[in-house]
């Protein structure tokens, strides 16, 4: 069970950084939102789906005439499911994903999204299955053959921002690239906190997660995808910097 904190227990806890400035952290659960809610800059589509299929479409939440019924629809979906409608403990912050082929209309869940991603239509541009989990972002809608790469929506009570809806293993790569381009190696990268593999070896069960939010700063669809996957009892933790120091793990499928 997730302990229940005061206000001011939750105030003095979320101090992470996320200007960039490790000086300067958050000083509320306001501040906090505000990350999440402020339209930040465009961040290039992740994965290499967008080098070689210049004409798939990225779900855009607030370009659409129909968003708020569409995502009341995928919201119903992923509830019947019980999977997706992601709340981050103890703010107003709820992710979820807007995803709906361009071209058929056809609505998707987040079981949908994440069933899909398992088991991609096979590509040979890639140089092996394990690639293509790491970087094939599309969906390729089943109803019509149209790919398409789904959004993530930040909601406070109504839609404030959308960024790429990103899976598990996708998050795990785009972070390690935004490491390794900093020269450090971090998750799976870094051996020393892959704690669990499958029987078969190929598949990480579960690994340390030694990420700093104040240093995902400048990409706030990794920050948005990174809280998706995190167990809700441990998500403060890391929202406060405190995830290292307590040996905090992101459990579930890595390729």
């Amino acid at each position: 069970m997730t302990e229940v904190l005061t206000q001011k227990e939750i105030d003095a806890l979320l101090t992470a950084v996320y200007t960039g400035d490790l000086d300067n952290a958050f000083e509320s659960i306001k501040a906090f939102e505000e990350y999440f809610t402020k339209r930040h800059q465009p961040e290039k589509p992740y994965g290499l789906s967008h080098s070689f299929d210049a004409n798939v479409t990225m779900c855009n939440f607030f370009n659409s005439k129909s968003n708020e019924n569409i995502l009341a629809d995928i919201v119903q979906k992923n509830e019947s499911q019980n999977m997706g409608n992601v709340q981050i403990p103890n703010t107003n912050i709820k992710l979820i994903n807007y995803s709906i082929c361009p071209k058929c209309g056809h609505i998707f869940s987040f079981k949908d999204l994440v069933d899909y991603y398992a088991n991609p239509k096979p590509d040979k541009r890639f140089k092996n299955r394990e690639s293509q989990y790491r970087e094939d972002t599309r969906v390729l809608c089943n109803e019509c053959d149209t790919y398409f790469l789904p959004a993530l929506v930040i909601v406070d009570g109504t839609p404030k921002n959308e960024v790429q809806f990103l899976c598990r293993v996708q998050t795990a790569n785009a972070i390690e690239a935004f490491y390794l381009d900093k020269k450090k190696n971090v998750l799976s990268k870094n051996k020393v906190n892959i704690l669990k593999k499958s029987e078969q070896g190929k598949t990480l069960i579960a690994i340390k997660n030694d990420v700093l939010l104040k240093e995902l700063s400048p990409k706030p669809t990794l920050i948005s995808n990174l809280l998706q996957y995190t167990p809700a009892n441990l998500t403060i933790n890391l929202i406060n910097g405190e995830n290292i120091k307590k040996g905090d793990v992101l459990f579930g499928a890595w390729q």
